[in-house]
């Protein structure tokens, strides 16, 4: 008998994740179903244009830090939407907050002739100018709402204080990542803990610790990179904008299509909160937590319940819907082939 293949595993793994990812969300995608009655479509088909706007801004936040370090020069605004659409599928549908995503991306730039390091710390670079900019939009959002009384104090409190952790979180990285004995120290209890599981499941492939201190080597000379010639991140940092506003409009177009027209500054907020409690809940997609702590937000903001229960839950199924249909395909594509897209005749990524 002749066992699947590794490959064959990684997409039985997915397939099944994505099945549990609607299996718990389709009591919210029956509601709704039922709440499209009181939609009016002419406002809810943007949607469908600001999530595609906002998977080519993260792709782009990515390439032109890669372009910046000389790397994917020629890539095709074709190939560079599709690859999009893939990474956010890895991003979103796979869990552990985030990780597992950062590594199948790295995994696929590898493809491309990338190292593993700087496609790390492309990744890593991308998320520390989104959080960034994203502290910035949201003092601004806060001194908006302080300013026009639209915001309780909960919710400034709750954008003060996820906007402080946003810059700790930074800098906290950075220093680390500049810190090579530390890395070292990191690495080192990774392996050791990867051995023990090895052990535990009496595998007989040894672990080289050589490939890891590379590879921890390789994010520090990256980091000491980017602080000398930090003109690499200007154009990830502009798109990071792009990125945030089009990520809170998604909202703002739900609530708008229900007839309510809330203060973008408090859709702001609430989507800070709800992917904040996202990150840290590690169920894929955040399905659960985004939910509840957006409509928390939106209604300590002064929202009606009800519809705003119907707007964000009405929003997140269209979402995760075309999070699927639109980087399923192009992941399977992927794992199953384990290629590169094509290059063009100049060399360049078709």
């Amino acid at each position: 008998m002749r066992w699947p293949s590794f490959k064959t595993w990684i997409s039985i793994v997915t397939a099944v994740l994505v099945a549990v990812i609607i299996w718990q969300a389709w009591p919210s995608v029956v509601d709704a179903w039922h709440s499209l009655a009181d939609v009016n479509l002419w406002i809810f088909v943007l949607l469908l244009p600001a999530q595609l706007a906002s998977y080519a801004a993260t792709g782009e936040a990515l390439f032109s830090f890669l372009r910046a370090r000389g790397e994917l020069r020629g890539m095709r605004p074709l190939t560079a939407m599709r690859m999009s659409l893939e990474f956010n599928f890895a991003n979103h549908m796979l869990p552990s907050g985030g990780a597992a995503g950062i590594a199948y991306t790295s995994w696929k730039l590898a493809t491309l002739g990338i190292p593993a390091s700087r496609g790390t710390i492309a990744q890593l670079a991308k998320f520390g100018v989104m959080f960034v900019s994203f502290s910035i939009m949201l003092a601004l959002a806060g001194v908006e709402l302080l300013i026009t009384g639209h915001g309780s104090t909960k919710v400034l409190w709750a954008a003060a204080g996820i906007g402080i952790a946003a810059l700790v979180g930074v800098g906290a990285g950075v220093w680390i990542l500049g810190r090579r004995r530390l890395l070292h120290r990191v690495a080192g209890v990774a392996l050791r803990v990867a051995r023990w599981g090895m052990r535990v499941v009496r595998a007989r492939r040894p672990l080289d610790a050589v490939p890891l201190v590379r590879f921890v080597d390789g994010l520090h000379l990256e980091v000491r990179e980017i602080l000398a010639r930090p003109r690499s991140l200007v154009a990830p940092f502009l798109w990071s904008f792009v990125i945030n506003t089009c990520d809170a409009a998604l909202f703002w177009i739900a609530l708008a299509s229900f007839g309510v027209y809330p203060d973008p500054a408090l859709v702001f907020v609430a989507y800070g909160v709800a992917t904040v409690a996202s990150m840290i809940i590690v169920t894929p997609n955040g399905v659960g937590a985004y939910e509840v702590v957006m409509v928390a937000t939106f209604v300590a903001g002064g929202l009606d319940p009800s519809v705003t229960i119907a707007a964000v839950v009405l929003a997140r199924a269209v979402l995760l819907l075309g999070t699927i249909v639109f980087g399923w395909g192009f992941y399977q594509h992927s794992v199953v082939t384990a290629k590169a897209p094509g290059l063009s005749r100049r060399g360049t990524v078709a």
